[in-house]
């Protein structure tokens, strides 16, 4: 395995060449790739953040091994399943520098995080340490953990956007130090770390917070969730005790596709949620490989989303996505009079935060469940997610190889019209 360090900066980028595609040449990407898509005429997609998208020869991929299985079931399930998922495994290992006795295939990140929560045997005083940014399933999950174990509780890192990567590592570690200077007997017992947060979209300097926490000899989950494909992951490098990435939101892999980081020296206390009949007898692979009866086809389109990767550039693909977010957002700020949340451009990958001018963030109709949903797809057939976040309003942008910056401007105009309205009701 090499050690290249591809994402040894808080950047995690590559080099952002001339000569790769921009959002003002977008080269092979752009609107001609709608056509390896599923969107319908008229329809533009910026929400990829929240459940990503595959191409059209992913599902042929996905198909070929959907049809396997019901060609012949019994051979497939008896026969040729496991080496199917051992080859993925492979093939995922490569991507991200590691061996690949070290990954499980899972659903996706609520998975892989309950997998490992609810595998460690916490103890009285144990504490979980989170940022307050962090995603609501695995939030919830947390806490469901603090309710089924006695004396466990929650140790939150205040997370208020924009701060600098040296200011994330700093409220990181005063809150550990604050929590050590009340030598009540407890201890941090596991860091949940987001590399790429989801609302609001901020990439983290992840590897210097792995070391951190690490050096204060906490374990380590890192909430890739967004991470593959979105950014270089090389695991031998990052050396986390844990991480779970999902392959469906910017892989291009079929919906329901994660891969789960496990190192040899916790292999054997990690279990399946769902515990079957290779429990304890056939090791951490055979544990992992079967899951039940279920399809199996989502998880083996990863070998599709890989070699359409590999047919445009992996580099290529997250510079472009890259640059179409920076340069996307600093447009959709210009039209709406606005900022974008992370100045930084180390912090931002294929999502940006685009602050809406909106008078009143409790406006009763953001405030009622789904207005804003269904305004933006049935009046405009498009969908961007809001937040509030600081005392602004927000909308989370997700950039992609079939947009381009007029889309982005699009988007832009069409949020004016619709936040000058909210305004406007608010001066009635």
């Amino acid at each position: 395995m090499s050690s290249s360090h591809p994402q040894g900066s808080s950047a995690t980028h590559y080099s952002h060449s001339s000569t790769l595609p921009t959002p003002a040449q977008p080269g092979p990407f752009g609107h001609k790739q709608r056509k390896n898509f599923f969107m319908p005429e008229g329809k533009t997609e910026f929400n990829h953040g929240s459940y990503g998208t595959f191409t059209r020869s992913v599902q042929e991929n996905m198909m070929k091994w959907h049809n396997k299985a019901e060609e012949n079931p019994d051979r497939w399930v008896r026969l040729d399943l496991k080496p199917a998922l051992t080859k993925v495994r492979g093939q995922l290992a490569e991507f991200m520098n590691c061996d690949k006795d070290e990954l499980a295939l899972v659903q996706n990140t609520t998975v892989g995080v309950n997998t490992i929560l609810r595998s460690i045997d916490f103890a009285p005083g144990d504490r979980i340490l989170q940022l307050s940014t962090g995603y609501v399933s695995v939030d919830k999950t947390v806490h469901y953990i603090c309710d089924t174990h006695k004396d466990v509780q929650i140790v939150e890192v205040p997370i208020v956007m924009p701060l600098t990567d040296h200011e994330i590592v700093f409220e990181v570690e005063k809150t550990i130090q604050d929590h050590l200077a009340k030598k009540d007997g407890s201890r941090i017992r596991l860091a949940m770390i987001d590399w790429i947060s989801s609302v609001p979209a901020v990439l983290h300097p992840i590897k210097a917070l792995v070391d951190m926490l690490r050096s204060y000899g906490i374990l380590v989950f890192v909430d890739a969730a967004h991470a593959i494909g979105q950014v270089p992951i090389d695991l031998t490098y990052l050396n986390p005790d844990f991480l779970i990435t999902n392959c469906h939101k910017w892989l291009y892999s079929v919906r329901g596709s994660a891969v789960l980081f496990v190192p040899k020296r916790f292999q054997s206390s990690i279990h399946p949620t769902a515990i079957q009949g290779d429990y304890k007898s056939g090791g951490f692979e055979l544990e992992f490989s079967w899951n039940g009866t279920m399809d199996y086809s989502t998880i083996l389109s990863i070998e599709g989303a890989l070699e359409f990767r590999k047919q445009y550039g992996e580099e290529a693909i997250i510079h472009y996505c890259h640059r179409l977010a920076v340069e996307g957002g600093e447009k959709m700020a210009e039209i709406l009079g606005t900022d974008v949340l992370t100045p930084h451009e180390q912090q931002v990958g294929n999502m940006v935060n685009v602050r809406l001018p909106i008078k009143n963030i409790n406006h009763p109709k953001i405030e009622t469940p789904d207005y804003l949903i269904r305004l933006l797809l049935d009046r405009y057939n498009l969908f961007a997610p809001s937040y509030k976040h600081g005392g602004y309003f927000w909308t989370r942008v997700s950039s992609q190889i079939y947009l381009e910056l007029s889309d982005f401007v699009h988007l832009g105009r069409v949020w004016k019209e619709v936040i000058e309205e909210l305004n406007a009701e608010e001066e009635d």
